[in-house]
């Protein structure tokens, strides 16, 4: 189904597109989060700056994207781009991750 580009924004698919802001918004800050984590070499003492930062840093994160995730203007747009933007995190922690560590 075509939809035009100037389409108002309405209320179809509100649950498709929250899920895709709960499961994927989760893996997105999570995989955000250790890609700060390699970026700040923190380590696992919890009275770091890097290491607050770090604990603090996913709950806002999935929050905006969820709060986002309802301006899709399909619930499959929204899985679509939120799996890309997750592959494309995860990608970067691996790569990270081998170069760092």
């Amino acid at each position: 189904m075509h939809e035009p580009r100037n389409a108002p924004l309405d209320g179809r698919g509100w649950a498709g597109k929250g899920l895709a802001g709960l499961v994927l918004g989760a893996t997105l800050a999570t995989g955000l989060m250790g890609v700060f984590g390699l970026l700040f070499h923190a380590d696992a003492q919890f009275r770091t700056a890097a290491a607050q930062i770090l604990r603090w840093f996913p709950g806002p994160v999935w929050g905006v994207v969820l709060a986002l995730s309802f301006l899709f203007r399909s619930p499959v747009r929204a899985w679509t781009t939120l799996g890309v933007l997750n592959g494309v995190v995860w990608a970067a922690y691996l790569l990270l991750r081998g170069i760092l560590v």
